[in-house]
């Protein structure tokens, strides 16, 4: 059966890239196998469209793809950078969302076995960040030497606990454990994890099956709650990222002061290059730094600290939103309204009766705004396996065709 022998394949790829693509990414300095898995993941999706009937394609994909050509093609004609820089910048723009949407037309199922040992790889490698985070407290270099930054190690616990939390049965037990593997994560002094954290705890525990998600005076003062709690724990790097880190603020943080200064010359892109933006490898992305653009030159960034050409450019790729200033306000806008569809998407399955699916949804969902804000993370790795855990629960939740692939249909006749 073609449908058995993808979930198969999609449990191995998964697993491979959970282990070697989130946990040990850092560690072994192995950098491509976030493409590895997104070229696997093309190989399934071309296997699914070419046994459906109707070579099925999903529009809103073949969209987005015309988005991304239409922003290659515009980025060339205005010379927004090199050839190389923006081909490069293309790949890595477009690459979550090719991880996504191939996860959820191919509608991949794992058995109660799979899932069973996905927990307990999950609950393995926990307690292996827990070690690094409990010796980091004592050499700063050995975590360094495996996490590269406490960010990464931040982002790998939240993903090992919601993978977890989606493979088990969403009882007390299983949400007691989701926030006990969530909690090595508060090791990392984050306060994007912080703010995750918090909502996380609110959601978990407060959300109950009867719970229902509507717009009434008492979800709306429990959504104002969970908002209060998210900013107050992260009050104090919320004040050094947008009050205390501004310009004139006499504060020697680097990554602060280069990050705001990265939202500050984006609204003058946004307004400067209307309605399509600056283009491919242009601002705030890791392409820009690599082959450095000319823009941070006419902003006269090219002098600040961390954003420099030759000494440092080290946080030009360390948020972004502000990077949203190379596709414009249409691109923004677009940005925004992906997101809102799968929300709607999410909060519907919620309300079907997927409930456990809803829940994490929900928080998968959260966890990419907050983190970017100040992180590029949808673009790397992680960002690419969160992605493809959206489009699974998604997937799970919608409702498809028992069997898509007429072939398999013919065997089963005869």
């Amino acid at each position: 059966m073609i449908q058995e022998a993808i979930n198969k394949s999609f449990y191995y790829l998964f697993l491979f890239t959970l282990v070697f693509g989130v946990v040990l990414y850092d560690t072994l300095g192995f950098s491509y196998t976030d493409e590895i898995c997104t070229l696997l993941l093309m190989v399934l999706y071309f296997v699914h469209v070419y046994n459906t009937k109707d070579w099925g394609f999903n529009r809103l994909f073949a969209f987005v793809l015309g988005v991304f050509l239409f922003y290659l093609v515009y980025s060339f004609y205005i010379g927004s950078n090199v050839r190389n820089a923006i081909i490069m910048d293309f790949v890595i723009q477009l690459k979550p969302y090719i991880g996504f949407f191939c996860v959820y037309a191919i509608c991949p199922k794992f058995t109660k076995n799979q899932k069973l040992i996905l927990r307990q790889v999950a609950l393995l490698f926990s307690l292996y960040l827990l070690v690094i985070g409990v010796i980091g407290f004592m050499s700063n270099s050995f975590f360094l030497f495996m996490m590269q930054h406490e960010s990464r190690f931040a982002t790998a616990v939240t993903i090992l606990a919601v993978v977890y939390l989606y493979c088990g049965d969403y009882s007390a037990k299983d949400k007691l454990i989701y926030l006990l593997i969530l909690s090595i994560g508060l090791i990392s002094g984050r306060s994007k994890f912080y703010g995750f954290y918090a909502l996380s705890i609110f959601v978990v525990l407060f959300v109950h099956r009867s719970f229902e998600m509507k717009f009434n005076v008492k979800n709306i003062v429990f959504l104002l709650v969970i908002i209060a709690g998210v900013l107050f724990v992260a009050r104090d790097k919320i004040t050094l990222y947008f009050v205390e880190g501004g310009f004139g603020s006499g504060r020697q943080e680097a990554d602060l002061y280069a990050r705001m200064a990265l939202y500050y010359f984006s609204l003058e892109l946004f307004a400067n290059y209307f309605p399509f933006g600056t283009g491919f490898a242009t601002y705030g992305t890791w392409a820009s730094s690599e082959y450095y653009s000319k823009i941070y030159n006419q902003l006269g960034m090219d002098q600040m600290h961390g954003l420099t050409e030759n000494a440092s450019p080290n946080f030009i790729a360390d948020t972004y939103y502000p990077a949203l200033a190379q596709f414009g306000v249409v691109g923004a806008v677009l940005f925004f309204i992906f997101w809102i569809h799968w929300l709607i998407k999410t909060l519907k399955g919620y309300r079907s009766g997927f409930y456990q699916e809803g829940i994490i949804g929900l928080l998968i969902i959260a966890f990419f705004l907050i983190e970017c804000t100040s992180d590029a993370t949808i673009t790397h790795n992680r960002g690419l396996f969160m992605m493809m855990m959206l489009a699974l629960l998604l997937s799970d939740m919608s409702p498809h065709k028992v069997n898509p692939y007429p072939r398999d249909a013919k065997k089963v006749i005869t």
